[in-house]
C-alpha cells in the first residue's frame, strides 16, 4: 500500500502533537465490503500512529442502506471494547 503510506506519512509529525494536547484521533479506514481492505489500511496506519478510532471514510450520512449494515459488521470486526 505505498499510496497510503505516503497519505498517512504527515500523521508522523501530527499525531505525537494530537496526543500531547490529549485529542483522539479517528481515521475513516472502514469501507464496505472490503474487511480485508480495512484491515490492511489500519495495520498501515499503525505504523505511524499507534493509537487511534476507525469510522467509515465518509461518514454513514450518504451510505446506501444497502451498505449499513455491512458496514457496521466490519466495524464491530476490526474495533475492540474500551
Amino acid at each position: 500500500m505505498p499510496r497510503l503510506a505516503a497519505y498517512l506519512a504527515p500523521l508522523e509529525d501530527l499525531y505525537p502533537a494530537l496526543r500531547n494536547h490529549g485529542c483522539e484521533l479517528y481515521l475513516g479506514l472502514v469501507h464496505a465490503e472490503d474487511l480485508k481492505g480495512t484491515k490492511l489500511r489500519i495495520a498501515e496506519a499503525q505504523k505511524v500512529a499507534p493509537e487511534f478510532g476507525v469510522a467509515t471514510e465518509c461518514g454513514l450520512g450518504r451510505t446506501p442502506a444497502e451498505q449499513f449494515e455491512d458496514l457496521m459488521a466490519i466495524s464491530a470486526e476490526v474495533s475492540e471494547v474500551v
